[in-house]
């Protein structure tokens, strides 16, 4: 279903890079549920393996599916969604990493939202992870629905506070989780050349969204794999680790509900589970990196985190205050 003036209702936006294995997949995903007004783009970064040559069989056997764009080379994730946001016509927009799928369903849970009266200028949705081979313990894990707000089921709602603090204690900053309008996404540019590039973004997609509404059921199939942006943390993303999460704080505390109680709790929080999480994983052989990441942390918490750590136990997490600071301890970093 189109909308009145025959623009799409959706825009399904899923670059292409090394994705050999799983692409055929994730498309395949999309074109099981896409109704006629429903675009799927799908735009090649100039990959060297067999990828887009699968994504143009698809093509030829479903004519008129598959938007196809192309990179004349390499440009990374932030570039290729910049474009793909560019060339987007649908009313809301949603991303998906090709070496993801949309979980059945998915297209029908969201439309009621998107096509209502009083849509939200945001729809969130939840997760689940992929493995080829699942097991008791990861069911147990909750890996079968991984939420991605901690905001209770809601209708349409406009407290952009209850918003940020809600991502930010979840952890949960992609964009694959996050439908929205184009109007709004496209007031995001995701920073060419950089990793973490999804933090980095989430000040301005704040400032761009007044409504939003959470649908608390995993939508998306997520596939943790070891190409993975955070399988491993070389020196580049480290480095930009620092810049995303410095780029995050200054700008929801530059917003005017940055102020919020409940949103300086939950970057305080973001910001040390960061932080302990870089501290397990930063090597010691490089004692200039070290000494960056360090001078981060206290820029960001120049108490140290006491302050910040105390709130956490105050709100009854004694054992991940404790595990937090253990890990920055051992870095001397608190």
């Amino acid at each position: 279903m189109a909308a009145a003036d025959g623009s799409p209702w959706l825009s399904l936006l899923v670059p292409v890079y090394h994705v050999e294995a799983y692409v055929e997949a994730c498309l395949r995903s999309l074109l099981d549920q896409a109704d006629a007004g429903v675009e799927i783009l799908v735009l090649d970064d100039a990959g060297r393996d067999g990828s887009w040559a699968q994504v143009e069989a698809l093509a030829a056997a479903h004519p008129g599916r598959l938007r196809l764009l192309r990179h004349p080379q390499n440009r990374g994730i932030a570039a290729a969604r910049n474009t793909l946001l560019a060339q987007a016509r649908g009313a809301y927009l949603w991303f998906l990493d090709s070496d993801d799928v949309l979980l059945p369903g998915a297209l029908a849970a969201v439309r009621p939202w998107l096509t209502a009266d009083r849509a939200p200028d945001l729809l969130l949705c939840d997760f689940a992870l992929l493995r080829a081979r699942p097991r008791l313990r990861h069911r147990l894990r909750g890996e079968g629905h991984r939420p991605t707000h901690a905001a209770a089921p809601l209708q349409v709602s406009a407290d952009r506070a209850a918003l940020a603090a809600g991502w930010l204690w979840r952890r949960q900053l992609h964009p694959w989780s996050k439908i929205g309008r184009r109007q709004v996404w496209q007031q995001v540019e995701f920073p060419p050349g950089r990793y973490f590039e999804d933090m980095a973004t989430i000040p301005d997609l704040l400032r761009a969204t007044t409504t939003w509404a959470y649908l608390p059921r995993p939508l998306v199939g997520y596939r943790q794999h070891p190409a993975s942006i955070v399988a491993s943390l070389g020196p580049a993303k480290v480095r930009d680790l620092l810049w995303a999460h410095a780029r995050l704080r200054a700008g929801v505390q530059a917003l005017g509900e940055g102020g919020d109680p409940r949103v300086q709790a939950a970057l305080d929080y973001f910001g040390l589970r960061t932080f302990a999480n870089l501290a397990r994983k930063l090597g010691h052989d490089d004692p200039a990196l070290e000494a960056e990441a360090r001078a981060a942390f206290l820029a960001a918490f120049p108490g140290r985190g006491r302050a910040a750590l105390r709130a956490l136990r105050r709100r009854g997490a004694w054992l991940r205050a404790w595990r937090i600071r253990r890990s920055l301890a051992r870095r001397g970093w608190a």
